[in-house]
């Protein structure tokens, strides 16, 4: 019973995150497959990539529907972050028998930009950084959507890390758009970005489908309730919850 219960309260909880912040998937699903549920670290990349993408595209859906999103910017930063995921995750998947890689290195990895990720959200909460009041909405040209695509994307191909994370870290410092926008945008690039990484790991045999199945009935109302109450709840106070969990995470993994 608890094979079954524990990976659907995963998915109900870190599905909840997605659709409120557009953060959380990769940033918390890869420490609880690595920590809690003891997978391979290419394994459980794989099968976050997988989760992230399915659950994504539910919470996009509700976005669209609440009319959150802009399809031309959500373009100009897949324009960037595709090919650069499909280049990490074939970098990860040719070093599958590098087992130092895979079990030393890139945990590591996944820490340290789990803490990153962690202080650049808390700095944003107390507004060290970005605008340090409300200001005018200033939206990324297209040529920062791409680089900032590229960023995450090459992250998440590698790690399942930083399709929401890193990406919302990086409008949340440098630009000012609404909350509802930014994560609408964010939840539907996240689901094509991690749909295309996961396409990599599943014709390499890395993506555990039982288990994504057990996550999926969690996390797909989850996303859809996030996104509707995405309008409704202190935007500080979840980044901030979020922030702490994200730490933590990271933390772990290093020791």
């Amino acid at each position: 019973m608890v094979d079954i219960v524990l990976p659907v309260g995963a998915g109900l909880f870190i599905g909840i995150l997605i659709g409120l912040t557009g953060m959380g998937g990769g940033a918390l699903m890869t420490p609880f497959l690595l920590i809690v549920m003891k997978f391979d670290p290419v394994l459980a990349v794989g099968t976050d990539l997988a989760f992230a993408a399915i659950t994504k595209i539910s919470g996009g859906i509700q976005h669209r529907r609440e009319k959150n999103v802009s399809l031309k910017r959500v373009f100009w930063m897949a324009s960037g972050s595709i090919p650069a995921s499909i280049l990490g995750a074939q970098f990860i998947l040719r070093q599958t028998e590098n087992r130092t890689l895979i079990e030393e290195t890139l945990p590591t990895l996944l820490g340290v930009t789990l803490i990153i990720v962690s202080v650049i959200i808390l700095a944003r909460v107390f507004r060290f950084l970005g605008p340090n009041k409300i200001v005018e909405v200033k939206w990324p040209p297209a040529w920062a959507l791409f680089v900032i695509g590229a960023i995450g994307g090459v992250l998440v191909g590698m790690t399942s890390i930083g399709g929401g994370t890193v990406i919302m870290a990086l409008l949340l410092i440098f630009y000012s758009i609404p909350l509802n926008l930014m994560v609408g945008i964010d939840v539907v690039h996240g689901a094509l970005l991690a749909a295309i990484a996961a396409l990599n790991y599943a014709f390499a045999v890395q993506i555990d489908w039982r288990f994504v199945g057990l996550l999926l009935i969690g996390s797909i109302p989850g996303a859809w309730f996030g996104a509707k109450m995405v309008k409704r709840l202190n935007r500080r106070l979840v980044r901030g919850m979020l922030a702490v969990l994200v730490f933590g995470a990271g933390i772990e993994l290093l020791m």
